[in-house]
């Protein structure tokens, strides 16, 4: 504390600094000179500091910068391909950084949604059609805007087929 005082009126150098000791064996600092005491002279290129943002500590009312979201497709892989007879589909996202809990997030299919939104990031789905399809994945913040999509991902669903 006493450091920042004289720094900051060494800053100014039309002005003195003034140091003595008071009843205590302290030393004082003051730009007002008293009976015994003796100037300082200071070298300001000590006493600089970088600037550092602490309006942290004031509770600022600026908003932090809100984290930048990013959703993937982890299964299935793109352009993987899948057999099965049933056309069930099983699809694991990945949100990160973590999602907040008021989010939802949406599957597409081909570029339908598959249900509802929700609040995982897992899907089951079923009676797929074999063939070629893509799938995406939607984050969607309280007010239901889009917060982040993935890229698409494009799977392919082989079926045995019945000889007639």
């Amino acid at each position: 504390m006493i450091i920042l005082c004289v720094a900051s009126h060494a800053a100014h150098a039309d002005k003195k600094v003034y140091r003595w000791k008071d009843e205590n064996g302290n030393w004082v600092y003051s730009d007002t000179p008293k009976k015994g005491a003796a100037e300082v002279k200071i070298n300001t290129q000590f006493l600089t500091m970088p600037t550092t943002d602490t309006s942290i500590l004031t509770g600022s009312s600026q908003n932090p910068a809100a984290p930048k979201y990013k959703a993937s497709i982890i299964a299935p892989n793109h352009k993987q391909t899948l057999r099965d007879n049933t056309g069930s589909v099983y699809v694991s996202g990945q949100i990160t950084p973590r999602f907040a809990k008021d989010f939802t997030v949406q599957l597409f299919l081909d570029g339908k949604p598959t249900g509802p939104k929700q609040h995982t990031i897992t899907f089951a789905l079923r009676n797929i059609e074999r063939g070629e399809h893509s799938l995406q994945l939607m984050v969607f913040d309280s007010k239901g805007k889009v917060v982040t999509k993935s890229d698409e991902t494009i799977f392919y669903l082989h079926k045995a087929t019945r000889a007639n």
